[in-house]
């Protein structure tokens, strides 16, 4: 437990320091945006074992009640939907937030960021999944991820309720069925979600926007084996 504190405490504190300074800090993203993702962390906490309302424990009790024999594969597919869906819309030139390549740094950024923080958590808390197959379940790897998207679907996109409302939809799905297939605790989940929202809306509100380059373009990939480049058209 102290070290799941130790962690949320640095990224509130990375965040302090970017309000704090004005050349990194887009005002338009204040406390108050950190509030729901902080409310998930929380409460998603308070559910531990047999604690909060429902517990971790009552939530898996209901699943092994009611849905014992569900498996199913689909939430390692549909964890990339809302990616999807924002490309999708980029491709016929709906209206975003960012242009092409910094919508692009901003994915990759909130991504990298996230997955970071819930792996330090996974393998410095080594809390064992439900299906005792591991012990790296805290918190949900899926559900900081599909969330992480959505919530870049939303910054994006954010006078479109029917876009970011179907992205938040979709990586809530991939956090029941996180639940359903027993691969995790429902703090995991909970945890997992706060942590892929607050993370992305922090780094919305440190990147610099350096990109200026118009809708269409190419953009630079670099991988292990491959480089070349995207273009927008």
């Amino acid at each position: 437990m102290k070290n799941i504190l130790f962690v949320l405490l640095s990224l509130f504190l990375l965040n302090a320091n970017a309000q704090n300074d004005s050349s990194f800090y887009n005002k338009q993203y204040n406390f108050k945006s950190y509030i729901i993702p902080a409310v998930f962390v929380v409460y998603g906490l308070s559910s531990f074992n047999d604690n909060g309302l429902p517990s971790s424990m009552a939530v898996r009790k209901y699943r092994n009640e009611n849905f014992s024999n569900f498996e199913n594969s689909a939430d390692d597919y549909i964890v990339y939907a809302p990616g999807l869906l924002m490309l999708g819309l980029d491709l016929f030139h709906v209206k975003s937030t960012s242009n092409f390549a910094n919508q692009a740094a901003l994915t990759g950024k909130s991504v990298i960021l996230s997955l970071a923080v819930v792996n330090i958590l996974k393998y410095s808390t080594q809390v064992m999944r439900p299906d005792n197959t591991s012990e790296n379940s805290f918190p949900s790897g899926h559900t900081a991820f599909a969330f992480t998207l959505a919530e870049v679907l939303h910054q994006e996109f954010k006078d479109k309720p029917l876009v970011f409302i179907t992205g938040y939809t979709i990586a809530t799905t991939v956090g029941a069925m996180r639940i359903l297939n027993n691969r995790h605790w429902f703090t995991d989940v909970m945890v997992g979600a706060g942590i892929g929202m607050a993370v992305t809306k922090l780094v919305y509100a440190t990147h610099q926007y350096k990109w200026k380059m118009n809708n269409k373009g190419f953009l630079p990939i670099i991988g292990t084996n491959q480089a070349g480049f995207i273009y927008n058209f």
